[in-house]
């Protein structure tokens, strides 16, 4: 994945996959709604969700994305 080896001193990456029952609990649980799939989540060190969309995107979205949470 070309975006953590950009960013992956800086950012932390956690795949959420719904394959799993336990993934699912624990976005319900947090509060996380998940509408769609993909869903992404941007979450700042302070652990605010700064950015939330649904879709696929480009690298230079994605690494918009991560820059804004930095």
């Amino acid at each position: 994945m070309a975006l953590k080896v950009d960013f992956g001193e800086s950012a932390e990456f956690i795949v959420a996959d719904f394959g799993f029952e336990e993934t699912f609990e624990l976005m319900h649980a947090e509060g996380y709604e998940v509408p769609y799939i993909p869903m992404f989540f941007f979450i700042n060190a302070d652990g605010e969700v700064v950015v939330n969309e649904a879709g696929v995107f480009s690298y230079e979205e994605m690494a918009e994305f991560i820059e804004r949470i930095l």
